[in-house]
């Protein structure tokens, strides 16, 4: 009796402990893992499907059930299956460059892939057990969500959400008119865009200052008046006229052509002449 009572303990205790360690495996869950701007990283690591939804769209919410499936598997695949809801985490988006909802996403050690499969859980299980996502082609390196670039192109979809927030608190909380709206970001965006050319250009400034060329030696030994004085190409016609002499002209066909020259020979004197 001792004997059985202790293996029904031992057996409640085995039964306890597993039941508590598989709690508390996120992997291991029937629940999608919500993935959100603060912990995406995690995806970089280990075997991850991701869903991009939003609480809005007809096309999520169908295919929600088979998501959750899906997910119910990840244990016995040995995977993670996320979602991130777009609405919420738009740098996101942008990050990963979702055009359409639900989009699908298989990574594998930091290497993206979008599946564009048929989205049946049997279909799902398949692309994993199977290894059918080696087949598809893994996004480009300059499209990869862990980019640098890709990562600006967050930055650039969570500001536009931003300014679209502040745009309808705009017109709804405080009922200003849309034009006047459209008024003051533009606004903005003019002195915005100076504050930046201003910036930029301190800081070409600042990291590529202009170079200070000193003239050479003998340019700065050099003074004007030290140049020689050469005056023999000035002709001086005052001496004709002090002598009583007329000062010497161009003849008449220097001063015009063939033609000019025929006319005044044909024109006749005036009469005072």
């Amino acid at each position: 009796m001792g004997l059985l009572s202790y293996v029904c303990m031992l057996y409640c205790a085995c039964l306890i402990f597993t039941v508590t360690y598989v709690s508390t495996q996120p992997h291991k869950t029937k629940e999608p893992i919500i993935i959100t701007d603060s912990n995406w990283t995690s995806v970089l690591d280990g075997e991850w499907m991701i869903e991009f939804m939003a609480p809005w769209c007809p096309a999520c919410k169908s295919f929600k059930e088979v998501w959750n499936e899906f997910a119910g598997w990840g244990h016995d695949l040995d995977i993670s299956v996320g979602v991130i809801d777009v609405t919420e985490n738009p740098g996101l988006s942008g990050r990963f460059l979702v055009t359409s909802l639900p989009t699908l996403y298989h990574v594998k050690d930091g290497d993206f892939r979008c599946y564009q499969g048929i989205r049946k859980t049997t279909d799902l299980i398949a692309l994993i057990d199977e290894k059918k996502w080696n087949n598809i082609e893994p996004v480009a390196w300059y499209r990869s969500p862990s980019s640098i670039q890709m990562g600006i192109l967050g930055n650039f979809f969570t500001a536009a959400m931003f300014i679209r927030g502040v745009y309808n608190t705009m017109t709804d909380v405080y009922g200003i008119p849309e034009w006047l709206c459209y008024v003051i970001f533009a606004i903005l965006t003019i002195i915005t865009g100076l504050l930046l050319g201003l910036l930029l250009v301190l800081c070409c400034d600042s990291f590529f200052p202009a170079k200070y060329i000193p003239l050479p030696p003998e340019r700065l030994a050099h003074k004007p008046r030290d140049d020689p004085t050469d005056d023999d190409d000035i002709i001086d016609d005052t001496a004709d006229q002090k002598k009583g002499n007329p000062p010497a002209t161009l003849p008449a066909s220097s001063l015009s052509g063939p033609e000019n020259n025929s006319d005044l020979r044909k024109r006749p004197p005036h009469k005072d002449e």
